[in-house]
C-alpha cells in the first residue's frame, strides 16, 4: 500500500496555517503532515499544538522561498506519494482517497491536480466568454483525454497559452498542474531534481514548469475532480509580501522560466497574461 504525506509551504500567515492544519485534522487525524516554515516562526500556543500531533513535522527555511520549501520538505519525506497544499486551502471529504486511488491505479503515473474552488475569486462574464471561445478553437487541435465537457484542463500549447479550469468534475490528462493541489509520485520527482529553485518571489508558474519539464520526457499527470479544496486565497502575507512593482518583475523572471521549455514563440500567449497582471 502506498504511503502519504501532506506537505504545506508557509510564508508569515501563521494563523492562516494554524486553522488549515486544524481542517485537516478534522478530515484525516493520523495522516503526516510537513510544514515548510519561512518568515516568522510560530508562537508558543500554536508551538505546543505542533509539538503535541505525533504526525506532523516541521522544517524550516532561513530565506523564503516557495519551491526550496517544497523540495526540502519533499526530498526529506520517507512517504512514497506527496500532496502539496495551499496554506489557505481546506480539503474536502475524500481528498486524500481521490488522489491516492489514481496513484494505485496507475503505477506510472507521476502527478495529479485537484479540483480547486476558488471561495472569492470572480470573473466578469466577457473574461469567460473570451476564454470559451479561445478554448473552442484551440481545443480542435487537442484530444478527447485533454478536456471535459469541452473545456481545457492544465494545459499549455506551443504558442505558450495556458489553459486552467481546475474547477471542472471528472478526470483527463494535463501537462500543467495546479501546485496547491498536487500529489506527486517522490520517488520520480527527485530523480528529475524537483521544484526548479530559482523561481523566486511569488514562484509563479514552478508547476507549469515542472509539468513540461516531465511532458519533454512524454509524461503527463492526471487532473482529477474529486480531489477537491476549497482555496480561500489570504488576501495578505505569503508571495504577496513585497511592492507591486517587485511582484511583477518577480513574475516576469518566473515567466521567463517556464517558457523556456516552449521556445520564443511562446512569448505569443503570454502577452495577454503579463497584461493582466501589469494592471491588475
Amino acid at each position: 500500500m502506498l504511503t502519504i504525506e501532506i506537505v504545506i509551504p508557509s510564508y508569515n500567515r501563521l494563523n492562516t496555517l494554524s486553522d488549515t492544519v486544524y481542517k485537516i485534522r478534522q478530515l484525516y487525524p493520523d495522516l503526516n503532515i510537513c510544514l515548510g516554515l519561512q518568515g516568522d516562526m510560530p508562537d508558543k500556543e500554536f508551538q505546543l499544538k505542533l509539538d503535541n500531533d505525533p504526525n506532523l513535522r516541521i522544517e524550516k527555511l532561513p530565506e523564503p522561498s516557495t519551491t526550496r520549501a517544497l523540495n526540502q520538505c519533499i526530498f526529506s519525506s520517507s512517504s512514497d506519494i506527496v500532496i502539496s497544499l495551499d496554506d489557505d486551502a481546506y480539503p474536502c471529504h475524500g481528498w486524500i482517497e481521490a488522489h491516492l486511488d489514481a496513484f494505485t491505479n496507475n503505477p506510472d503515473l507521476p502527478y495529479t491536480s485537484g479540483r480547486v474552488i476558488e471561495f472569492t475569486k470572480k470573473r466578469p462574464l466577457i473574461s469567460d466568454l473570451l476564454r470559451i471561445l479561445a478554448e473552442v478553437f484551440f481545443g480542435l487541435f487537442l484530444g478527447k483525454d485533454k478536456k471535459l465537457d469541452g473545456r481545457i484542463v492544465g494545459w499549455i500549447n506551443r504558442l505558450g497559452i495556458l489553459f486552467g479550469n481546475f474547477d471542472k468534475p471528472g478526470n483527463c490528462k494535463i501537462n500543467t498542474p495546479r501546485e496547491g493541489n498536487m500529489g506527486i509520485r517522490r520517488e520520480l520527482f527527485v530523480k528529475t531534481g524537483g521544484f526548479d529553485n530559482a523561481f523566486k518571489g511569488n514562484a509563479a508558474f514552478f508547476g507549469a514548469d515542472f509539468g513540461l519539464k516531465l511532458a519533454q520526457k512524454d509524461k503527463y499527470g492526471l487532473y482529477i475532480g474529486d480531489a477537491i479544496i476549497i482555496h480561500h486565497e489570504c488576501p495578505t502575507g505569503g508571495s504577496r509580501e513585497g511592492g507591486k512593482t517587485q511582484w511583477f518583475s518577480d513574475y516576469i523572471f518566473n515567466h521567463k522560466l517556464f517558457i523556456r521549455h516552449l521556445g520564443p514563440q511562446a512569448w505569443i500567449g503570454s502577452i495577454p497574461r503579463l497584461l493582466k497582471r501589469l494592471i491588475y
